[in-house]
């Protein structure tokens, strides 16, 4: 089976969060049994000479975008024996500081930007010729799904017998774009309609993707059952809702190759559930690096994400000082929204030796956190799958969640039995439920220190592959 899969980010090349971390471990996962060719914008970012980038010698691409023909190249280059990397590449659109925007406002030209792209991945698909599965992601990519099923397979230019599924990893980010962007898309007003891609006098990407494509995946069975709801459903759940027969959760899962405390290689002291007592080495370590008071017996409490409402943020910070008087340290790793960025900023002045802010994204010192911790806070106001707290739980760092999403499919409350549990959660979305479930977590560390690694083992004990998410993935490629 050949698969073509078209995303808008991926480690190691390139990334912003979790997207970029699902789709560079599921391809190396699908790799081992398929041939697989991921394509991604051909961002000025990625390191060509090394990764061995390679222009694609008679293929040039001239896609309309209004009244223009936009040219663009291909570039390749082999990861491995059965996955190869296709960049889609046009300096004027991926030639730039960010991939998406400016961290808070996108930008304004996305809607042609990632037109381009999607058009590019379908005009490659038919370059190859011989592709099975043509498997896109999040709204960078859905207008694709449009495209494919209205004109390319009915033009004959790629087969209709290739299947096509589309993959919803964030459904509060749509891709809406006023109306007369449609002008951008070169096709009849007619399909700008409830059924097609208007939304609320606005064009629709995800929306498209969802419409258009075969089978619609998310990343966890409770998140695909949450966003058939007004409350998670940003909008779309009446569209979910139609296509409920043909719409799957699969969970996603966690490259142990890269997120292992055995074998990380940022991590000063490597361990594992017979060396356990070296994490508490790891916590030493980070408490010197970062300015903290060096106290090992003083629970660390950490959080890797960036600093937007949906992540919770907004539960942290009106109970903040309340955490802090439990007598612990908090070291927060992120960037994000400006409010969010000062106030952290602001607690480490204020409780300078105890509170860390690290307002920038490092991947290094991200490992060092989850090694270092002994609870991980993720209060998130929705969560499609979260791959923090499966990374916190490999580490023995034991999740405070909310128990939404993902987060619900993959933490065991302690409320269940010890001899089981992996973490604590809370079920309403307030600061007070939010601190009250900290301070479970904080009482529990201070007071039976022998429960609290029990904890820690048992999430130490998950595995949450990808070659089991690459199975439920081919049985869905078959169907």
């Amino acid at each position: 089976m050949k698969v073509l899969y078209g995303v808008a980010e991926y480690y190691p090349l390139v990334k912003t969060g979790g997207l970029g971390d699902a789709a560079g471990a599921y391809t190396k996962a699908l790799s081992k049994r398929h041939k697989v060719y991921a394509v991604l914008p051909g961002y000025s970012k990625i390191d060509r000479k090394k990764y061995g980038f390679k222009p694609v010698k008679g293929f040039e691409l001239s896609i309309p975008i209004g009244d223009r023909d936009v040219k663009g190249y291909v570039e390749k280059a082999e990861l491995d024996k059965n996955l190869t990397i296709y960049l889609i590449c046009n300096d004027e659109y991926f030639d730039r500081e960010n991939l998406f925007g400016d961290g808070v406002t996108p930008y304004k030209d996305n809607a042609e930007r990632f037109l381009f792209f999607s058009r590019g991945i379908l005009e490659l698909a038919a370059y190859l010729k011989e592709i099975d599965v043509i498997h896109l992601n999040d709204w960078h990519t859905a207008i694709g799904m449009f495209y494919l099923k209205e004109f390319y397979k009915k033009i004959g230019k790629i087969d209709k017998k290739v299947k096509s599924v589309f993959t919803i990893h964030n459904l509060g980010y749509q891709g809406i774009f006023w109306q007369y962007d449609m002008y951008l898309l070169n096709v009849d007003w007619k399909y700008f309609n409830p059924e097609g891609l208007e939304f609320y006098n606005h064009i629709n990407y995800l929306k498209s993707g969802i419409i258009y494509s075969d089978i619609v995946t998310t990343v966890s069975p409770t998140y695909a059952k949450e966003i058939q709801t007004p409350e998670f459903g940003f909008g779309l759940d009446g569209v979910l809702r139609k296509r409920a027969d043909n719409l799957f959760g699969i969970l996603n899962g966690v490259d142990y190759s890269v997120w292992h405390p055995w074998r990380d290689k940022f991590i000063p002291y490597k361990y594992n559930k017979k060396l356990f007592d070296r994490k508490l080495k790891n916590k030493i370590a980070l408490q010197k690096e970062l300015g903290l008071e060096v106290n090992p017996e003083q629970p660390m409490l950490v959080m890797v994400s960036r600093l937007i409402d949906q992540k919770g943020i907004d539960l942290i910070t009106p109970v903040f000082d309340m955490l802090v008087d439990l007598g612990v340290q908090i070291v927060i790793l992120g960037t994000g929204e400006k409010h969010y960025v000062d106030f952290f900023n602001w607690k480490e002045h204020q409780f300078k030796g105890k509170v860390v802010g690290y307002m920038a994204y490092n991947e290094e010192v991200a490992h060092k956190l989850y090694a270092a911790g002994d609870i991980y806070l993720m209060p998130s106001k929705y969560e499609p799958c979260g791959l923090s707290q499966m990374y916190a739980m490999k580490y023995g760092t034991v999740p405070v969640v909310r128990n939404t999403g993902g987060l619900k499919d993959t933490v065991i409350d302690i409320d269940e039995g010890i001899e089981k549990a992996t973490g604590f959660k809370f079920e309403y979305y307030s600061p007070y439920a939010f601190y009250e479930a900290v301070r479970k977590a904080v009482t529990l560390y201070k007071t039976n220190r022998e429960e609290f690694k029990k904890l820690a083992l048992n999430g130490m004990d998950t595995k949450f592959t990808w070659e089991k998410t690459v199975k439920e993935y081919i049985k869905l490629y078959k169907k």
